[in-house]
């Protein structure tokens, strides 16, 4: 693994295209879907937003959409993981500051156009999709399979139970 997860930083994304289904880690700024929706909202709030600089980590796309994201994802390669590999985090409890931190954040489904957001910080991904496509904020658990839901482990949730304690 790459980078391991960092509370609100570096997070855990499900992937969903052609059907097949995939877990990154990368640093949140990558799921950032419309860069050109985001640089928007700044300035007509009076902020600045370098785009360039943005780009520069994307690969110069601007919109990761159905149409753009094949290219990207091989960019990412190297972010994938396995399901085992998290699940062994989980259970090791390896993590640096929260257990939360091992819980996904993100669910992109490009082949039926949806992000859904379970960050539990401020970046309001949801707002930021593709035109065309369904951005909210909930849960996702449902979407993904019982075998890639690496925080499960004999019915029970791991990362909840872990941060109950």
């Amino acid at each position: 693994m790459k980078c391991k997860p960092e509370y609100a930083a570096n997070i855990i994304v499900g992937i969903n295209y052609k059907n097949r289904f995939s877990w990154y880690v990368t640093d949140k700024d990558y799921w950032i879907l419309d860069l050109i929706k985001r640089r928007d909202d700044f300035l007509r709030n009076g902020h600045e937003y370098d785009l360039d600089h943005m780009l520069m980590s994307r690969m110069h796309i601007e919109v990761i959409n159905e149409h753009t994201v094949e290219s990207y994802l091989t960019a990412l390669s190297e972010h994938k993981v396995k399901s085992i590999e998290l699940k062994k985090l989980v259970e090791k409890k390896d993590y640096e500051d929260t257990i939360l931190s091992l819980y996904p954040s993100l669910f992109i489904d490009f082949d039926n156009r949806r992000l859904l957001s379970s960050f539990p910080e401020t970046l309001p991904f949801e707002r930021y999709v593709p035109s065309g496509w369904v951005g909210e904020y909930k849960p996702f658990d449902e979407y993904i399979s019982e075998q890639d839901k690496y925080w499960i482990a004999d019915g029970i949730d791991l990362i909840n139970e872990a941060y109950q304690i």
